[in-house]
Order: structure tokens, then C-alpha cells, then sequence
């Protein structure tokens, strides 16, 4: 890939990845920074990544990935920042609730890689990126019954890989009510 043809999906696919970013942490600078960083990795890659390939679906993969990456990296250090200031913490539940959401949400982002890759794309320009059937299926070009059955696929497809977790979820819940109550 040449500079040239970085530089036109650069131009082509930026304000796009940064509307993505954005839908999922709502900060404009941090969403700005984000897709940067993706696309200094893209450029890193940049002899592994073949031209023909589909290269915005791969952006936008990778934008929800870093994107969910630096969640999970605010939270903690939300965390840290909150367990400084506690003046009686309860260690089981904070070690808990570290320990089942860290756990949840790379089981989520897990399943949600393993979708099919029109699957996932679909999925995430849904749920991620706050778009409509139609916006998706228009900004796809394919019909708006397709889009549907995706969704469709990709929860049922979700259900199965995260039933493990719903156990632990529950478990979660009650032992944390539980202890709130004490």
C-alpha cells in the first residue's frame, strides 16, 4: 500500500470511524484518538493488509475493538481512582465485580469476533454505532430483511457463546445485593 492510498481511505473512513468511536464512549477527543491509533496500526500493517480486501469493515472491527479496549482501561482505572477514595471498601465484592465484569466483557468481545464478518459488522454498526436497519442496510447495499437476519443470527449465535455467563451474572447480582444489605 502506498502513502497515496493511505492517505485517500485515511480521508475516506475518518469521520466514519470517529461517529463509531464516538457511539461507544462519547467523548470527541477520545473517539479522535481512537480511530489514530487504529490507523497507526493499519499503517503498521500496512504489507499484510491486502488493498482488495473489505477495508472499511476491517477499520470499523477494529475501531470497536480498540474502542472497547479503552473502555475496559477507563473502568479500571475509574476503579482504582474510587477504591483510593472508599472509606470502608467491601474487598469481596469490588475483587468480584473486577474479577466477572473483566471476565464478561472479553467473553463478549470474543463471541462477537468469532461472529461471521458480515455478521459482526452488521451486529456492531447496531448496537455500537446506533444505526437503524435501513441506515445499515443502505450503507451496506443490501436489503433491509438481510440486516435483520444478521441480527437475528448474531444474537442467537451470542445467546449460545454467553450462556456460560448468565450464571455468573446472576451470581453476581445476588451475592452483591447480599452484601449491600449488611
Amino acid at each position: 500500500m502506498t502513502e497515496n492510498q493511505f492517505e485517500t481511505i485515511f480521508k475516506d473512513y475518518f469521520e466514519f470511524l470517529s461517529n463509531v468511536a464516538f457511539a461507544m464512549i462519547k467523548d470527541e477527543d477520545d473517539s479522535y484518538d481512537i480511530v489514530q491509533q487504529v490507523f497507526v496500526k493499519f499503517w503498521d500493517k500496512r504489507f499484510d493488509v491486502n488493498i482488495d480486501d473489505n477495508i472499511k469493515a476491517y477499520l470499523h472491527r477494529a475501531t470497536i475493538n480498540t474502542s472497547l479496549n479503552f473502555i475496559e482501561k477507563s473502568k479500571r482505572s475509574i476503579n482504582t481512582e474510587e477504591k483510593k477514595l472508599e472509606i470502608i471498601p467491601n474487598q469481596f465484592v469490588e475483587k468480584n465485580t473486577d474479577f466477572l465484569s473483566g471476565e464478561v466483557e472479553n467473553a463478549i468481545k470474543k463471541a462477537i469476533s468469532e461472529l461471521p464478518e458480515k455478521c459482526g459488522v452488521v451486529f456492531s454498526l447496531s448496537r455500537y454505532s446506533d444505526m437503524t436497519n435501513k441506515e445499515i442496510a443502505d450503507h451496506l447495499n443490501v436489503s433491509v430483511k438481510a440486516i435483520e437476519k444478521h441480527i437475528s443470527r448474531a444474537l442467537k449465535e451470542l445467546r449460545v457463546k454467553l450462556k456460560p455467563y448468565m450464571n455468573l451474572l446472576l451470581l453476581f447480582l445476588v451475592s452483591e445485593v447480599g452484601f449491600g444489605i449488611f
